[in-house]
């Protein structure tokens, strides 16, 4: 009974009918954001370098963006000042330099900069089924040895501190 002496039911089954009514909604738009990417496909996406690297959106929404990356050759050291990243690695091995600082980089574009150098970092070796959390503004490079290859997914999250 609510405080004027009357029963909450009508109330809550329009709140059910409301929720029942909107369910396929959600779901449709749940459906239109589904997306699968076999493994298959993602080999032939980041089979072929150009210069040592190759790398190929899979999905993009507002809340996330996700990459293959292939690389055969080292990276730049890259800041991202608003996005985060979470790297999954399918195959290789690799030496990635995170955090310390950067002398000599350059803004590639609002919140994204490249190259120089990381001073003070810290080595974390990779390979197939790792995972490297990389915050918003730390600096990272991916490190090759020479005849080495490098393949991994990038899903890059706002930081939600922007």
């Amino acid at each position: 009974m609510t405080a004027t002496g009357k029963s909450g039911l009508p109330a809550l089954a329009a709140s059910a009918a409301l929720l029942a009514l909107t369910q396929p909604a959600l779901a449709d738009a749940a459906k239109a954001q589904l997306k699968y990417v076999s493994a298959q496909d993602l080999r032939v996406s980041a089979a072929t370098t150009a210069d040592g690297l190759i790398a190929k959106e899979i999905a993009a929404d507002p809340s996330a963006t996700t990459l293959i990356i292939h690389r055969d050759k080292s990276g730049e050291v890259e800041v991202h000042t608003t996005l985060n990243d979470i790297i999954i690695v399918e195959s290789g091995r690799a030496t990635m330099l995170v955090g310390g600082e950067v002398k000599g980089n350059h803004e590639l574009k609002p919140t994204e900069w490249r190259g120089g150098e990381i001073v003070g970092g810290e080595r974390h070796e990779l390979a197939a089924g790792d995972l490297l959390l990389i915050p918003a503004g730390v600096p990272h490079q991916c490190i090759l040895k020479s005849g080495d290859s490098f393949v991994y997914l990038t899903i890059k999250t706002p930081s939600g501190t922007h």
